[in-house]
């Protein structure tokens, strides 16, 4: 089997990590680094061996790969994205898949025009907890999901797109139903056009409620996930890498009147959710794999996302100035 070559446009945190999973995947070539910045490039030849350009377009005058993960800044998600569709060149990008809903679908489009792989960096989709989850919850009533860090490394995007959209994309794979009511408030704290801290609540039209609450400026980290039926209600916590904790919690009424909690726990190893994601990348490239997760999936996630994110900064959110 041939295999693909592939190029990494943005070298910064993620895209480091995308150049060692394709380096250490046999069915894969990585021939190309892009960044802007020069010891990037050099620290990216000295690791991979690999031919470093400052820029896409100089890329693509001395080679054109298969494939390319795009992991530069997300305000650059949809022309550099635009650039490799348009070059024959299959995408995955991280997620956000861009900054604005029409730039997605315009993505999207010109992904289905050329025929090329299209793939939103979902990770979570990856995760086998929530593979686990996604398997065994049929009629959640509510939905609380955490995702803290103390890490703001991200400066062209509030958190609602950098981290609350993974636990909406989430939610929107468990709860099979319109929206019938959002609301949301957060704090900018950094000085930055974007918001640092957000809390979202969803009610969907089968009266599940789902709320969020994402900050980057905690002082430790925290994922969790706690999501109710009548019967059962499960929490996942993502906090103990490469381990991720399954709770399943069931009430036993007894004759007394009195009602007792059955836990059963199930400890997942999460097996590189990133290489997972990356191989099934290549696996849709070579057409032996269907996509988990549609582009139809993606759009919904960035909509509600990018609807959250309006009206949060509709409302003006101020500067929190302690006195």
């Amino acid at each position: 089997m041939k295999p693909i070559s592939v190029a990494v446009i943005g070298y910064g945190v993620m895209g480091k990590h995308h150049a060692n999973v394709y380096a250490a995947i046999p069915s894969t070539r990585l021939v190309a680094v892009v960044d802007p910045d020069q010891a990037r490039r050099a620290e990216a030849k000295a690791l991979h061996a690999v031919a470093t350009y400052p820029d896409l377009e100089t890329m693509l005058l001395h080679q054109r790969p298969e494939a390319a993960s795009l992991a530069a800044p997300t305000s650059l998600h949809y022309p550099l994205g635009q650039q490799l569709l348009e070059a024959g060149i299959h995408v995955m990008v991280e997620k956000p898949v861009a900054p604005e809903v029409a730039q997605a679908e315009h993505l999207t489009k010109l992904s289905r025009r050329y025929g090329l792989v299209l793939q939103v960096g979902h990770i979570t989709r990856f995760y086998r907890a929530v593979q686990l989850l996604s398997a065994r919850v049929t009629s959640p009533y509510l939905i609380e999901a955490r995702r803290l860090t103390p890490n703001a490394r991200i400066k062209d995007a509030g958190v609602i797109l950098d981290l609350m959209i993974h636990d909406i994309d989430i939610v929107s794979g468990l709860v099979s139903s319109d929206i019938r009511a959002v609301s949301v408030a957060g704090h900018v704290l950094n000085g930055s056009p974007f918001e640092d801290v957000a809390a979202a609540q969803i009610v969907f039209d089968n009266g599940c409620i789902a709320r969020f609450l994402a900050s980057r400026v905690a002082p430790d980290a925290e994922r969790s996930l706690v999501v109710a039926e009548r019967e059962q209600t499960f929490r996942l916590d993502f906090g103990k890498d490469p381990y991720a904790e399954v709770s399943i919690y069931r009430p036993l009424p007894d004759d007394s009147g009195s009602t007792h909690v059955q836990v059963e726990r199930v400890v997942v190893h999460e097996d590189n959710p990133l290489r997972q994601e990356l191989e099934h990348f290549l696996a849709r490239i070579r057409q032996s794999a269907p996509p988990i997760g549609t582009l139809e999936d993606d759009l919904r996630s960035l909509k509600l996302a990018t609807r959250l994110t309006r009206l949060l900064h509709e409302r003006e959110p101020q500067p929190l100035t302690l006195r």
